[in-house]
């Protein structure tokens, strides 16, 4: 499906709808920073796809690229060099994208508001969204959020972020509008945050397959590089670098409908400390249920049932049905 954003940008999204009832309220699922909808909710593997685990229990799907991701519009400024351009799709311009989606799903199911899921920099994006459109929102799902919490992102100390010439800001004329990335870059870090030496002990081999295989899918010009590579803007990598250095770009008392944060333990980008500061900035929400699972990854919704995913389909799913 595709739909189009108030500023004539075309939105593709993956829809996932139960086979039977659509009793539950239905949500959208807003991926993170560098990967598109479907690499993150929807891989066609066994415990690859929260999207089915959702539809299976009656809450119907949609999954969108953002601007300048997977089946999405590209801008133009995608196709020269990256340092043509600033930062593409910051976090504010993809609310628009998400509204586009937001309206053609309660369209399409004739609920009145929704849930919105968010994972990394995409949940400070649904974030932003219920502040905007609290009317549009029953249920918020926080998952892995950067908020502003603290000023010293530990994730962050060896990349080159901040503009060496000019501290405090973005180093654009390093990174450029958007970046060329590798699945193995994500499948490294996805690694290193494994306890365990066997790491296919803890993350099935075919989900990981799977990931890599929606990365490079969800770019029609990985093949014409040598290795593949996708890319992917770097609008949310700034909003990322800012929220690291403490600053808040949207402020939680603007939400009002039920709220859950999820943190996995072992996370290396949310951390205690943005967790810690939206519960007390979350003040006119109508519940607020915080979740930090002790010993899981970044990628809980991803491993293997007995590493934390069943608990955090369960969780969700309970939430969002109250």
């Amino acid at each position: 499906m595709e739909v189009t954003t108030v500023d004539g940008v075309t939105i593709a999204i993956r829809v996932v709808e139960p086979d039977g009832s659509r009793s539950g309220v239905p949500l959208v699922l807003l991926h993170g920073t560098r990967i598109p909808g479907i690499s993150e909710y929807d891989l066609p593997v066994p415990n690859g796809s929260l999207a089915e685990d959702l539809a299976k229990a009656g809450h119907a799907c949609f999954v969108p690229d953002a601007r300048g991701y997977g089946r999405s519009t590209r801008p133009a400024a995608m196709s020269r060099p990256p340092s043509e351009s600033r930062p593409i799709a910051r976090s504010i311009e993809i609310v628009r994208d998400v509204d586009a989606a937001v309206d053609e799903l309660i369209r399409a199911t004739g609920f009145e508001r929704v849930a919105l899921m968010g994972w990394g920099v995409g949940a400070t994006i649904v974030l932003m969204y219920a502040a905007l459109w609290p009317e549009k929102v029953s249920h918020l799902i926080l998952y892995n959020v950067l908020y502003g919490g603290g000023n010293d992102h530990p994730r962050y100390r060896e990349h080159p972020l901040e503009d060496p010439a000019r501290p405090g800001r973005f180093n654009v004329a390093h990174y450029g509008g958007y970046s060329f990335n590798s699945p193995e870059e994500l499948l490294r870090k996805w690694d290193q945050s494994i306890p365990t030496a066997d790491k296919d002990e803890w993350r099935d081999p075919a989900v990981a397959a799977a990931f890599e295989r929606a990365l490079l899918d969800g770019d029609p010009s990985s093949s014409t590089r040598t290795p593949p590579s996708y890319r992917s803007p770097n609008g949310m990598l700034e909003d990322s670098y800012f929220m690291g250095r403490g600053e808040k770009l949207v402020h939680a008392s603007q939400v009002y409908c039920k709220v859950l944060i999820i943190r996995p333990g072992l996370d290396y980008f949310s951390r205690p400390a943005d967790i810690e500061s939206l519960r007390a900035d979350l003040v006119n929400a109508e519940q607020v249920v915080t979740w930090e699972p002790e010993n899981t990854t970044h990628y809980i919704i991803l491993d293997r049932p007995e590493r934390g995913r069943t608990a955090a389909i369960e969780k969700i799913i309970d939430f969002i049905r109250r």
